[in-house]
């Protein structure tokens, strides 16, 4: 637009009318008199006029908006926006808020470069003047606060805005910590209730800054619809008289109670090995060892120690003496050129041994081999020159290549968001094989590998939940990496099993007599899932092709064989369709989720086992980010606003969308229908015969099935 030689794109009727008056203060609105043909169209606008001359602009009676007119376009405009401009009656007060104000849009746009630049360069002044990490902005509460901020103010658009009264104080912000942290337990709490098994992991840690004691408890649970899930209950400062086990065990049982979970010899526990979590987790409960625990342990004392304590009368000699003199001359040298100030010109930090990090020492060692040929450059004494001088390289070599297949597995048995309780027995042996001997190996490398292949064999214990969650596994059940557990995993699972068999009768029978043909039913569906509610099945309509087809063995000879679902499953093939992830593993969830019905009491088993963790890296890595919560400039944080804080940074996300997922209705599980039995007996198991009978499939009675 072009108004008295000043060009501009887009100008309000405001802006128009002020350069308008610039020129001459007799700016007017006049109607436009009326023709017969367009005297409707001319009732909702007026012509601008400047010193009684006509302007080339006409207002619009209901929104004010002005339009070009001109001899060329004529009325076309004003036209086009009677049919879409409100009128008073229908326009929105400037308090009502519109619903893009409450769901954003979902149609993305494309950012400006302009934009962009901006935010970056703010997000580096915030880096910088508040002394923060780069990470920070990649951090998920980061992102909502963000989001939180570019809502307010599209809501807040017509206005200018005082970032200052969008803050809140800090002290607002630590008290509504607290009730967000009341509201996501209580959550939680309600969610601990409804489970039927679960498994806690139980350590302790002590702040250096601080000097407090904290301990962590964190919850495992596999749900009925086969949803591995895992929750930090709380990292609490240690209140308790004495570090006794008996105080300990009496600590965490409070602990629960609150979240109203107890132990019991059907819970799970996981610690670690020390002597005290050993007594203090020994009766009602099932204790299971850390595996990563179990490997760190004797690594520690293969560079470390001289002898080692197996009992009170019996003591081992390590026999790693060369090693051990490679590791120390290693240690002293990185101790000393990390408090010198040459450090800075390798390429990388020398890292220093932590005998609390799984495999510290090979991570001291192998970023030590990276950096060997730079040293020399930085080592300022002459005995720090002989010491390096002296070191073989070779040797250092071997070492670290040796010791690579420990941190595989380390970090394999670390994994906490899906099952790998049924890695360990497989993974051992696995470290088992590395340690055997090879012609050409070092001597030094020999007395390495013996020790650690003798400790390994005799101090990782393997329970049978290590043996249940193996033969469960359909990848694993033959046991072709480690044939002499074979046995003794099929004997457990079939203990295992009659305690669900008849745990399942006795719910049966408790029943009212009026449920007994329903009883009779469920009794052959425990025998062998694949032949349940045969006399309900067979009622069901069938069509007439099927009615000719061959008579399939429905397995109703062999209902005497207790085993029988047992034996079907471990005779049965099972071949996988190529969507496995990429260490070959399965999502062995999702595989009972989907046998449940062919297998229902074994898929009540591989929920309960798979929720047991093979490590307590959960509770360790909540340790870790209680170390960067309390640092040098925060040691006034109280112990029980940090556990809020860790319950929040752990669990909030998880709840948040728990609360989103509980809304969507859901299919019943079968075990859901068992749960439902004691209300509906007979209407349960007729639709369970039901569903059987539509999701049979069609190698049904055969020994092979794709997953």
């Amino acid at each position: 637009l072009n108004i008295f030689g000043m060009t501009a794109k887009l100008l309000s009727r405001e802006e128009i009318l002020s350069l308008m008056k610039q020129e001459n203060d007799s700016v007017k609105l006049i109607p436009k008199k009326k023709k017969s043909n367009t005297s409707e169209l001319w009732d909702h606008f007026h012509q601008v006029f400047v010193n009684n001359q006509q302007q080339q602009y006409v207002s619009c009676n209901s929104c004010k908006v002005l339009l070009l007119f001109t001899s060329a376009n004529g009325t076309n405009n004003m036209k086009t926006h009677s049919k879409s401009c409100s009128k008073p009656d229908q326009t929105i007060s400037s308090g009502q808020k519109s619903v893009t104000e409450f769901y954003p849009s979902m149609n993305n746009i494309q950012i400006p470069q302009r934009i962009k630049s901006a935010v970056l360069r703010a997000c580096s002044e915030f880096a910088a003047i508040d002394n923060r990490a780069f990470e920070t902005m990649a951090g998920d509460g980061c992102k909502i606060l963000l989001q939180e901020i570019f809502d307010a103010g599209r809501v807040l658009n017509r206005s200018s805005l005082d970032v200052d009264a969008l803050i809140p104080h800090p002290t607002t912000i630590s008290r509504q910590i607290t009730r967000i942290y009341d509201g996501a337990k209580k959550q939680l709490v309600d969610n601990c209730e409804r489970m039927d098994s679960f498994c806690i992991v139980v350590d302790q840690w002590t702040e250096k800054y601080t000097g407090l004691s904290y301990c962590g408890i964190s919850v495992h649970h596999t749900d009925r619809d086969f949803r591995l899930f895992n929750f930090i209950l709380g990292c609490y400062p240690y209140d308790a008289e004495s570090h006794s086990a008996q105080h300990l065990r009496a600590f965490v049982d409070q602990k629960l109670n609150e979240y109203k979970l107890c132990l019991d010899n059907s819970k799970y526990v996981v610690t670690d090995n020390e002597a005290k979590m050993l007594s203090a987790f020994r009766e009602n409960c099932t204790r299971i060892g850390c595996s990563d625990h179990y490997i760190n342990r004797q690594l520690k004392h293969a560079f470390e120690s001289q002898q080692i304590h197996v009992s009170k009368t019996v003591i081992e000699n390590v026999n790693c003496d060369a090693i051990q003199g490679l590791f120390f001359t290693i240690k002293n040298i990185v101790s000393s050129v990390r408090r010198s100030h040459k450090q800075q010109i390798l390429s990388k930090k020398l890292q220093s041994y932590s005998d609390t990090r799984f495999n510290g020492a090979l991570y001291m060692l192998d970023v030590f081999r990276e950096l060997f040929d730079e040293l020399p450059a930085v080592l300022i004494s002459s005995k720090l020159i002989d010491a390096y001088q002296e070191i073989d390289k070779q040797t250092l070599d071997d070492v670290c290549v040796f010791l690579h297949p420990f941190e595989e597995v380390i970090e394999s048995l670390s994994e906490n968001k899906k099952p790998c309780l049924h890695r360990v027995i497989p993974l051992k042996q696995y470290l088992l094989n590395k340690c055997d001997s090879f012609q050409g190996d070092q001597t030094s490398i020999i007395e390495l590998k013996t020790f650690l292949g003798h400790r390994i064999k005799v101090a990782w214990i393997i329970t049978n939940e290590h043996r249940l969650a193996t033969i469960l596994h359909p990848k694993f059940k033959k046991f072709e990496s480690c044939a002499d557990e074979k046995q003794a995993a099929i004997d457990v699972l079939k203990n295992e099993f009659d305690v669900h068999y008849d745990a399942n009768l006795d719910s049966i029978n408790s029943l009212s007599p009026s449920t007994t043909t329903s009883t009779s039913m469920m009794k052959l569906a425990s025998a062998s899932s694949s032949h349940a509610s045969i006399k309900c099945a067979s009622s069901v309509r069938k069509g007439i092709l099927s009615q000719c087809f061959d008579q399939q063995p429905n397995g109703l000879i062999s209902s005497t064989n207790r085993y029988q679902e047992v034996d079907d499953y471990l005779n049965r093939d099972f071949y996988f369709k190529e969507d496995e992830e990429q260490d070959g593993d399965i999502d062995v969830l999702d595989f009972w989720r989907k046998q449940q019905n062919s297998f229902p009491t074994l898929s009540l088993i591989a929920r309960k086992i798979f929720a047991i963790p093979a490590s307590n890296t959960t509770v360790e890595r909540l340790f870790s980010s209680s170390k960067l919560s309390v640092g040098e400039r925060r040691t006034n944080l109280g112990g029980e606003k940090l556990n809020q804080l860790m319950f929040l940074q752990k669990n909030l996300v998880l709840l948040k969308e728990l609360r989103q997922v509980n809304k969507v209705p859901t299919k019943r599980s079968i075990s859901d229908q068992v749960s439902m039995m004691s209300e509906h007996p007979s209407e349960t198991i007729v639709k369970k015969a039901r569903e059987d009978n539509t999701h049979s499939s069609d190698d049904e009675g055969g020994n092979i099935e794709w997953c």
